[in-house]
């Protein structure tokens, strides 16, 4: 398990060209938020980077220092937003959420589904509907990921919210009978008729209707 801790540092100079200078420097602007209060801090992307190894997530949660601050500068907290540059896929700007240890949070985490289904090696056909769910929560509760063993899933049946289960401490965010997998049998097309023999078919009709026009008018 990697480490957790990040070491940070409060910003006192804002605007479109410091935030420029912070990211030439190897630094993300970033805003902590806690019940309505904001910090603005600055955040070292090589340390942020191997936290979460390429894939940034909302179910991991950081032990925070802010290395400039005078009391109150160690806490805990998780990425609730983030943006990125759509061509470098550079980390433009970090939103983070501080939490309180005996305070539920609310959060996305992601599904891992495991296994081979039943019904797929019978023949059928995986559906995936929910990557992540929306979660409530003690912070001490909080799952980096939801694993799924898809492996009994058995022809023309599906996996829902109400089959997870993770116990009474983590409330699932939407209807327990929300669909996440199921496993259908493939629709068979049509065979299409190939195109040369289609044309044949075609004329092979039309000489049938002129036959038939002629012995009409005969």
């Amino acid at each position: 398990m990697n480490n957790r801790t990040l070491n940070v540092e409060l910003r006192t100079q804002f605007g479109k060209n410091e935030s420029n200078r912070l990211r030439s420097k190897g630094f993300v602007p970033a805003v902590l938020y806690s019940h309505g209060t904001t910090e603005s801090i600055m955040v070292p992307v090589k340390a942020f980077s191997s936290i979460f190894s390429g894939h940034i997530s909302e179910s991991i949660l950081i032990d925070l220092n802010i290395t400039n601050k005078s009391g109150d500068s160690k806490m805990k907290a998780f990425v609730k937003d983030y943006q990125v540059d759509p061509v470098t896929n550079e980390i433009k700007h970090l939103d983070l959420y501080k939490i309180t240890e005996n305070e539920k949070i609310r959060t996305i985490v992601s599904i891992e589904i495991q296994g081979t289904p039943i019904g797929v090696k019978e023949g059928g056909v995986l559906e995936i509907f929910e990557r992540e769910l929306e979660i409530e929560c003690l912070p001490k509760d909080l799952p980096e990921q939801i694993l799924i063993d898809a492996s009994p899933i058995a022809l023309n049946e599906s996996f829902h919210i109400s089959d997870i289960k993770l116990g009474e401490s983590v409330k699932f965010l939407g209807s327990p009978d929300r669909v996440i997998l199921s496993v259908i049998i493939p629709h068979i097309k049509e065979e299409e008729v190939p195109a040369a023999e289609a044309e044949v078919a075609e004329e092979g009709t039309e000489e049938k209707a002129e036959g038939e026009e002629s012995k009409a008018k005969d």
